[in-house]
């Protein structure tokens, strides 16, 4: 609907805004090109890997599958980590006992990772007879922000989801976020998604929200196919933007809490874990 779509400029170049999916989307379409050149998704695969803070993003990984699994009563048995990335998701899939692929646009993730799993270099690839609807869980993590079509994102999770997969994503929103954003910074993000433009897009290929958790911004949500969706959530351009100036204040929060879980759990929980999910 033209009528709900605005422009913005942030300073540094021109965004739009959908009133209608509630998301903020940058217009430069070379992105993705930027984002794949990016010294942080280019370290050596192996020696990566091999390091502490790996190992504990693994743990922190089968953690939360163990919370998926409570909350969604079944154990899945083939995963698809979506945008794998260095493969912390695929390792604590491996090491629970579930088969798992790998789909990711930068080849050195696919190439260096094909020696432990099988993985997908393009979305051709991933949407080859074998995977259709073959995927009991679909992971997507902190993907979604440097997309260029969140749309299509959510087209391939329904071609390849189950009749009882299940769809998790783990990203940033702008709802009480305690960090900025491109409304007013310039950075490697596409778009700026809500809580609101999440479920938006879920709902539009009957998915629907079983779980949704936002720890000032740091979003963990849970979808899984259903016949009854009535989702009218909408955020206005605007009400970002006031958000935006706010997250100092929930940056302080953010803090507070951690320093009060740090003090609750007694510093049992090894460095790089999360305390909650």
């Amino acid at each position: 609907n033209p009528s709900k779509i605005l422009s913005f400029n942030n300073g540094y170049e021109n965004l739009i805004f959908c009133g209608t999916c509630s998301l903020l989307k940058k217009e430069d379409k070379s992105l993705e090109l930027k984002v794949i050149n990016l010294p942080k998704f280019n370290f050596d695969v192996e020696e990566f890997i091999s390091t502490q803070s790996y190992k504990n993003q693994i743990l922190e990984c089968k953690s939360q599958l163990k919370k998926i699994f409570s909350i969604t009563k079944t154990k899945k048995n083939k995963a698809l980590d979506f945008g794998c990335g260095y493969g912390s998701f695929m390792f604590a899939c491996k090491d629970l006992g579930l088969t798992v692929h790998g789909y990711d646009i930068n080849k050195n993730f696919t190439e260096n990772l094909a020696k432990y799993f099988k993985t997908f270099d393009s979305k051709k690839n991933l949407l080859n007879q074998d995977n259709i609807n073959g995927y009991d869980i679909i992971f997507c993590r902190q993907v979604l922000n440097l997309s260029q079509n969140v749309y299509n994102d959510f087209k391939i999770f329904d071609q390849l989801l189950s009749s009882s997969g299940v769809l998790v994503i783990l990203d940033h929103v702008k709802n009480f976020s305690k960090y900025k954003s491109i409304i007013t910074q310039n950075n490697n993000n596409t778009v700026l998604l809500t809580t609101q433009s999440i479920e938006f897009y879920a709902n539009n290929f009957g998915l629907k929200k079983i779980y949704l958790k936002n720890d000032f911004g740091d979003m963990f949500s849970i979808f899984m196919r259903s016949q009854k969706i009535d989702y009218k959530g909408k955020i206005s351009l605007n009400l970002l933007i006031k958000l935006e100036k706010f997250s100092f204040f929930f940056m302080f929060l953010s803090k507070f809490k951690q320093v009060i879980k740090n003090i609750y759990y007694g510093g049992i929980i090894a460095p790089g874990v999360e305390l909650s999910l």
